[in-house]
């Protein structure tokens, strides 16, 4: 690698002239007005991308899953008795989704929910607006449900059932998309209630709730009206161990109608106390009035695990359950009604990197990076690296603060190109909020110093913080307020500003008094939808929006002398699915390169040193601005340049807006690129 100062004599005389004025944080380059700043395209693209291409016209039109076809979830056989039933009654049902302690539900519920109704939160009244013009319960005439006896295996295949609700909702609590039995794959986790199906047989209840039930402790929550006097309108409380389903959910409120008598609740739970492993499936089950009981619990999921429950209280009911969490085809994790038409500036379908501009403002102490492309709005991670002084962590230590759900230790072994040694971290996103439909961006950042977190020697607590911003913004710019205070006893510390600069005032003097609005600003602008395709590269020079990013150089924790070096691609939402998205590029025909642990060990496998060529960039290595360079090959202009400027004029892109007036196309736009054409590139 060489080290270089970071402008050149060249760049800084172009640059004297406007060093006051600085670049625009919106997510788009603008060659009009900002041409004068940024760099010319310091990196372009090589390789389509495998993470989706977002292609003008897209939408989802309004799909909320395929609910009917959901063949697997959770199997039960109960004795009708255990109900104080015979098996000709019309029973009455009600249930939902929760949260493990049950005092959050979510919008998947037994009933008729209005489409694109977010998750409800804690306990409300069914009958009162906006839930009063909707039943939140089914009638079943059980002497009319299927015969015959299932197998209790978690999955509908073979068995004879009647279907007796269908879920017109999307999941607000995650959409599993792996496919495997006990929902534990790296796409894994989500809660859904597709559909319910029933079933008598010799004095049996069999009851399936195709959809799934993700493993962190979710309840699902079934309350049956048996007819029986003496049943619950208003939920007040419970005894028995399964007693806090009932007590959490205190004061909620059934539609008119519907008084519960028994509840039955499913979730998962940490068998073995060590803090990680919620996946052990339990069954309470009980009349609300005189105490709810352990059911018990089954070994695992599938039908291996299938069968009676173990472990239950003192004279339960003899209860089966089956567990299968491999559905992927139910109800979409995404609201119903139609997303945007593509190009949207809040929206997209798919996550590329196209290319990357950058403008050091040593006036103002910042540096600028326009890194060209979209991030599809499901919460991928454009995770970015930067190294800015000596030292740093060429191998990712598992040392790191606590940040994005411990993602950089979970990302500990990950080893660097040699000659790039990270200080500096960041993962940005952008998706829509489950409760509010809202579509959010986020950003989470920390340092990464040489011999991990700093740790203060006296009390040996942590004195680094992890820095989180975000929510329903148009820009993130670490404003704060949350600034946690180290009282020697915290195992991690978060903050809504950026963390160097807090981090090194804590350290110093033992506490932080405030912290400094807008030493980092991230903008999103997601219209692009030329760039890569999903099989071809040629178009990534031509794109001007995506990520946008300004930082202040002190928190960076810039030198002042070596070269700014970034390398970065795109993961899925949990940090452990790598996509061929990666600044730097990848060899041609590169498809994505897949689990971050391919042996299964718990570490990171990826060493860059063993894919051909340096997998970051260098941000200092900047040229005079050259924008009439519209295509392949970069740095040399032709008629692939001219017929590129053509294309865009006639298909009205911004990017042919290479005069004034700004905002529309017409003949002096047309003159001024023949103009900077003429000139050529340094």
């Amino acid at each position: 690698m060489s080290i270089c100062r970071v402008a050149t004599a060249t760049t800084i005389a172009v640059l004297a002239g406007v060093a006051a004025a600085q670049p625009t944080v919106d997510g788009a380059f603008d060659p009009g007005t900002e041409g004068g700043f940024y760099s010319g395209t310091i990196w372009v693209n090589n390789v389509p991308t495998g993470f989706g291409d977002n292609s003008a016209g897209l939408f989802t039109g309004g799909n909320f899953g395929d609910p009917e076809n959901v063949q697997t979830g959770i199997e039960l056989r109960i004795p009708l008795s255990a109900l104080g039933l015979s098996g000709s009654e019309t029973i009455r049902v009600a249930g939902w989704v929760s949260s493990g302690d049950r005092s959050f539900k979510s919008n998947q519920i037994v009933g008729s929910l209005p489409v694109d109704t977010p998750n409800l939160g804690g306990a409300q009244d069914f009958n009162a607006a906006p839930l009063d013009g909707t039943q939140q319960f089914i009638s079943v005439d059980l002497s009319g449900v299927a015969s015959g006896a299932a197998s209790v295996d978690g999955s509908l295949t073979g068995d004879t059932y009647t279907r007796v609700f269908l879920q017109q909702n999307y999941t607000g609590f995650g959409n599993e998309t792996d496919g495997t039995v006990d929902g534990s794959g790296p796409n894994g986790g989500g809660s859904e209630i597709d559909a319910i199906y029933m079933a008598i047989d010799g004095g049996e209840l069999y009851m399936m709730i195709a959809g799934n039930l993700e493993t962190n402790g979710n309840g699902l929550d079934l309350y049956i009206d048996t007819g029986a006097a003496g049943g619950d309108a208003t939920l007040t409380g419970a005894s028995g161990p399964g007693g806090f389903v009932v007590d959490a959910q205190s004061g909620q409120v059934f539609d008119a109608g519907f008084a519960a008598n028994y509840v039955l609740s499913i979730d998962t739970f940490d068998d073995d106390g060590d803090g990680m492993t919620v996946n052990v499936p339990r069954v309470f089950f009980g009349d609300i009035n005189s105490g709810v009981d352990l059911l018990g619990s089954l070994a695992g999921y599938g039908a291996g695990n299938a069968g009676a429950l173990s472990g239950g209280d003192v004279g339960v009911p003899s209860v089966d359950m089956g567990y299968d969490n491999s559905n992927t085809v139910g109800v979409e994790g995404n609201p119903a009604e139609p997303t945007p038409v593509s190009p949207d500036v809040d929206w997209a379908y798919g996550s590329e990197l196209n290319n990357v501009r950058t403008y050091l403002d040593s006036d103002n102490n910042r540096l600028y990076v326009l890194i060209a492309g979209n991030m599809e709005v499901n919460f991928n991670k454009l995770q970015l690296f930067f190294d800015v002084a000596p030292g740093g962590q060429n191998v990712l230590l598992d040392s790191n603060v606590d940040i994005s759900f411990n993602a950089i230790n979970n990302q500990a072994g990950l080893t660097f190109d040699t000659g790039f040694e990270p200080d500096y971290w960041m993962a940005i996103n952008t998706g829509v909020d489950g409760g509010t439909n809202d579509d959010v961006r986020f950003t989470d950042t920390s340092m990464l110093r040489t011999n991990g977190a700093a740790i203060d020697p006296f009390f040996g607590a942590i004195t680094d913080f992890g820095a989180t911003f975000g929510g329903d913004v148009a820009l993130i710019d670490f404003s704060g307020p949350r600034l946690d205070q180290q009282d020697g006893t915290l195992g991690s510390i978060f903050t809504e500003f950026a963390p160097r600069l807090v981090s090194d005032e804590l350290a110093a003097n033992g506490v932080v008094t405030t912290g400094i609005p807008g030493l980092i600003e991230i903008a999103f602008d997601n219209s692009n939808v030329l760039g890569v395709t999903d099989s071809d590269a040629s178009g990534a020079g031509a794109v001007n929006t995506g990520i946008e990013l300004s930082i202040d150089l002190d928190e960076l924790g810039w030198d002042g002398s070596q070269d700014i070096l970034m390398a970065g691609w795109i993961t899925n939402s949990g940090f452990d699915f790598y996509s061929n998205q990666v600044l730097g590029g990848l060899p041609d025909g590169s498809e994505n390169l897949g689990p971050r642990d391919t042996d299964g060990d718990g570490t990171t496998d990826f060493d860059f040193n063993t894919i051909a060529g340096d997998q970051f960039i260098n941000l200092s290595d900047t040229s005079v601005p050259c924008p009439a360079d519209l295509a392949a090959p970069f740095g040399t202009l032709n008629f692939f340049d001219i017929a590129a400027y053509i294309g865009l004029f006639n298909a009205g892109d911004p990017v042919a807006d290479f005069a004034a007036p700004f905002g529309a196309l017409n003949f002096f736009d047309i003159v001024e690129y023949i103009n900077q054409f003429n000139a050529g590139c340094p």
